[in-house]
């Protein structure tokens, strides 16, 4: 309908206003037409047939593509009173001429032609222009008969009744025109933003095509030229395919709209689509009038069962949304029929509400689709109160949680500290206090009262180291170096007086800086080791090696006492010192190993990755 409405039949309109007081149509003593070539300058002599305005000549002379003049003559009584005189439109370019003198001409009179045909015109005449007596009125109309070529209503009489019919006919065929054009790439602008942002909202995205679509076939309403066209013929075909891509976009749109979606008969619409676009570009001239309305009836048939469609969702879903677009659907179907009945001649009238009412439904579908994007941010909004509710209930659980662990970690850390305390005081205290009572119970009547005395002062030394790592963080760095060396003078000193040969083997110990507390367990681990070999073993030898790489830490103590059974060690008879030695290479990252035989006894710890303190040489 739309199509045959406005696109097919636009031309065919006449004036939109009927003459009232002091303007007429049938003042005119003869209106007269006659055909000629496209080059005349001037109009013939012979030819000449009585019209009756609005004229179409396509029904007079079918087939001609040319230039028809047309000839208005009247009486005018009073030269010096100003004469309005209003043409509604001539379609589709032309000149006119009042008694010789040139009033208006379109810029281009033959191919290609300019687009006059929806613009109305006014002339405001007097002498010398207008004289006493016979007048002609000459409008050389240049046309082409696909697209019904020929002359609207024209009006004379007094200036302000005529001014006024002017005023009225403009603003229906040019600046309802232009605001519809403006509130069409409006919206789509703005729909095709917001399908950009969201693009799984897929009814934005149609709807920004439809509308861009319409804007390109909507705007033959004032088109005043065919470019980028060289032809008439070529921005019709033009207009006939932005309409197909309407009326397709429009299906499309539909079904997204109601949440639908249907995959053959979207490929077989495409298809269509494509067939009749390529079926107007290649339609020659002489047969474009019936391949347009071929092409303007399928695309129609299909947006009226869209249209079906849509009542039909509507009222099985009950969706406010697509009851608001429903309504106006139906309205706009109801101005279709009647400017269908209108363009076939039932009707005798000849204005067209299509064009205007296509605006209505433009903003009904934008309202719709506003409505529900409204729905879907009040959704997001509940959902994301819902969700802070969660989240603020799941953080106080979490803070509980939290708080709770917390006081488990601290108790675990007191518990830690204490068992920490006792291997120290185990490792440290209770191996110099074995030890110096193993040289008192050895040769009781050596001890000197300084040799006491240096005793007391090795168990000091001990606590100090006690209260020293307790006191600095595991980050905190200490040389290796500097704490093996007491306890290597200590030990040696004690094994010397067993009568126990002891030999060291310390490489890259200086440049091995490691944090205090990691300092404080290989110490701890080689002095336990050492007090094992005093209490347990009665060895002769004993071989330390401490030994650092770019890559490895290895402590190993050999010597060569009775050895104990090690196949136990993970059990209930695993001694507290093994344990101890144990749980400290764990802490490390380090494997500790104990194997024993008779004779024979290794104590190994190996530690990986451990970087001396000086970096390698660069290559």
């Amino acid at each position: 309908m739309l199509a045959i409405a406005t696109h097919a039949g636009a031309a065919h309109a006449a004036a939109t206003c009927q003459p009232d007081n002091g303007a007429s149509t049938s003042g005119f003593d003869r209106i007269e037409a006659a055909r000629s070539g496209w080059d005349a300058p001037a109009p013939p002599l012979t030819g000449w047939t009585p019209v009756t305005l609005p004229d179409v000549w396509a029904g007079r002379w079918p087939g001609f593509d040319g230039v028809v003049w047309y000839r208005l003559s009247w009486r005018q009584s009073g030269a010096a009173r100003p004469c309005a005189i209003l043409l509604d439109y001539l379609n589709m370019a032309g000149a006119v001429y009042l008694n010789g003198s040139l009033l208006s001409r379109d810029t281009n009179l033959t191919e290609p032609l300019s687009r006059a045909w929806n613009t109305p015109r006014i002339w405001i005449v007097d002498s010398p222009v207008l004289r006493d007596g016979d007048n002609t009125l000459l409008i050389r109309v240049s046309g082409l008969t696909a697209y019904s070529p020929g002359l609207g209503n024209v009006v004379r009489g007094d200036p302000a009744p005529v001014m006024a019919q002017y005023r009225h006919a403009l603003l229906l065929r040019q600046d309802l025109q232009f605001f519809g054009l403006a509130i069409t790439v409006t919206l789509g602008g703005v729909f095709l933003a917001l399908w950009i942002m969201r693009r799984q909202e897929s009814a934005y995205g149609w709807f920004a095509a439809m509308s861009i679509a319409w804007w390109c076939y909507a705007y033959n309403q004032i088109a005043i030229s065919p470019w980028p066209f060289a032809t008439t013929h070529a921005w019709e075909k033009f207009s006939s395919i932005a309409f197909l891509l309407y009326c397709a976009s429009f299906m499309v749109f539909v079904l997204r709209f109601c949440r639908r979606r249907a995959p053959r008969a979207e490929r077989a619409l495409w298809a269509i689509v494509l067939i009749g676009s390529g079926w107007l570009i290649v339609t020659p001239g002489s047969a474009i009038a019936d391949a347009r309305a071929l092409w303007a009836l399928i695309p129609m048939a299909g947006f009226i069962g869209s249209c079906g469609l849509l009542l039909w969702f509507s009222w099985r879903s009950r969706e406010i949304e697509q009851q608001i677009l429903t309504v106006c659907m139906v309205i706009f179907i109801a101005v279709g029929v009647h400017d269908l009945l209108v363009f076939v001649g039932i009707l005798n009238t000849n204005i067209y509400y299509a064009v205007f009412t296509s605006q209505a439904l433009m903003l009904s579908m934008a309202l719709a689709l506003a409505w529900r994007f409204a729905q879907n941010v009040r959704k997001i909004e509940q959902f994301n109160d819902e969700l802070r509710s969660r989240v603020d209930l799941a953080t106080q659980e979490l803070a509980h949680t939290l708080t709770r662990q917390h006081t488990l970690e601290v108790a675990n850390a007191r518990l830690g500290e204490r068992l920490n305390l006792a291997h120290d005081l185990h490792d440290g205290l209770g191996g110099t206090l074995v030890s110096s009572i193993a040289a008192l119970e050895h040769s009781p009547a050596d001890i000197s009262s300084d040799r006491f005395l240096s005793i007391l002062k090795e168990l000091r030394d001990d606590l100090r180291i006690v209260i020293d790592a307790a006191a600095h963080s595991t980050e905190d760095s200490a040389s290796l170096a500097e704490q093996i060396g007491p306890l290597r003078h200590r030990m040696t000193r004690i094994f010397e007086n067993r009568q126990i040969e002891c030999s060291w083997l310390i490489d890259g110990a200086d440049p091995c800086n490691l944090s205090a507390a990691q300092v404080l367990d290989i110490t701890r681990i080689l002095q336990e080791a050492l007090t094992n070999v005093l209490k347990h073993s009665r060895a002769r030898r004993v071989q330390i090696v401490l030994r650092t790489t770019k890559n490895a830490f290895e402590l190993r103590v050999t010597d060569d006492g009775v050895g104990f059974e090690t196949h136990g060690q993970s059990g209930s008879h695993y001694s507290t010192g093994l344990r101890s030695m144990a749980h400290r290479a764990t802490r490390l990252g380090a494997t500790f190993e104990v194997s024993s035989a008779s004779g024979s006894t290794h104590v190994v710890v190996v530690k990986p990755d451990v970087e001396a303190a000086n970096p390698p040489p660069p290559p």
